[in-house]
């Protein structure tokens, strides 16, 4: 089945269903639609329909990531990674990410054998600030 944007199923104990849950502004609001007594399909929908009237009614999520200490290059969204290919070369890239309006994800790669490590960097960097300033002209 395709993902629901801000839905998910829940299967605990006695209870399967689905979840809608949502965070705006330091509230969450979270709601469970059981699978009894109409079924999975049924409560599928009803959860689609209290997504849509939800985010209808809340205002944009304001919050995009600032800080991480998980994160070692120092630029939120922007990572070093360290992979070896199938035919077992090292490869070393930037790999850049933002959050899209459609709730996807951007991505964007540099490879540090083709730009170096400054260079590379500094791609990804601009890239990551390119997505989330997108993101950004379109609320206003």
């Amino acid at each position: 089945m395709k993902r629901q944007h801000l839905i998910a199923r829940y299967e605990h104990n006695y209870f399967r269903g689905w979840v809608v849950a949502i965070k705006r502004q330091g509230k969450r609001f979270t709601r469970y639609f059981s699978d009894r007594p109409n079924g999975r399909s049924t409560a599928l929908q009803k959860a689609r329909a209290f997504r849509d009237k939800l985010v209808s009614e809340l205002p944009w999520p304001t919050k995009i990531k600032r800080k991480d200490v998980r994160n070692t290059t120092g630029v939120i969204g922007v990572a070093r990674l360290k992979e070896r290919t199938r035919a077992g070369r090292r490869m070393v890239r930037y790999v850049a990410s933002w959050p899209r309006q459609n709730g996807k994800r951007g991505k964007a790669t540099f490879s540090v054998a083709l730009y170096g490590e400054a260079e590379a960097f500094r791609h990804a960097r601009a890239a990551r600030e390119a997505g989330v300033l997108q993101i950004l002209h379109r609320r206003n």
